[in-house]
């Protein structure tokens, strides 16, 4: 995308790739040119994902010790996601500190979050962060969007820019009226 990233050039984006006013469950939803653009972007990922295979090398690299789980919803969403822990969060500890990675393949922009996972017998808590995150996770989040910057050339775009409504379209579960471009550029699940 060569154009810059404003509010108004990310809505034309996502309206180019998804079906304005038709449900995902309408039958000609598939057939429309938004839909088959988003899907052949999706094909050309999932076929071609040699550098998010070395992305996730390198996070393995730069940060010895992390857990990193690749998420394989680029099949279904528009964008590849990664989910890192912190060295000193182990599987099957009682507390776990995770960031969460999503880049877009329809702009150059990615979306991070962490989650505070707090464990106390069969229940489980878990916080959700949107940056600016706590100190607990602020460096080792920087470490990772640094990688991606480098790696995808992605910038991370403000929260209210993310949270920037748009109406007429219907993404995965999330119906008409509260979909919004986190939505459209990065899938409405986060997991």
């Amino acid at each position: 995308m060569t154009q810059s990233l404003t509010i108004e050039s990310l809505l034309s984006l996502v309206h180019r790739h998804y079906p304005s006013g038709l449900s995902v469950d309408d039958p000609r939803h598939s057939a429309t040119d938004e839909t088959r653009r988003l899907e052949a972007l999706r094909k050309s990922a999932v076929e071609d994902s040699r550098a998010w295979e070395v992305f996730l090398q390198r996070i393995q690299e730069a940060i010895p010790g992390a857990g990193v789980w690749d998420y394989p919803n680029i099949r279904y969403d528009p964008a590849y996601s990664v989910r890192v822990a912190t060295p000193d969060s182990p599987v099957g500890a009682p507390e776990r500190k995770e960031v969460v990675l999503m880049v877009s393949i329809l702009a150059p922009v990615h979306l991070l979050y962490a989650d505070h996972h707090k464990r106390s017998g069969d229940v489980t808590e878990t916080l959700t962060y949107r940056p600016p995150l706590p100190g607990a996770f602020q460096g080792f989040a920087d470490t990772l969007e640094a990688l991606a910057m480098e790696a995808f050339g992605t910038t991370r775009l403000s929260p209210g820019v993310l949270a920037t409504p748009v109406p007429d379209i219907q993404v995965g579960k999330t119906w008409f009226g509260k979909v919004t471009l986190a939505d459209c550029l990065f899938g409405d699940h986060r997991w």
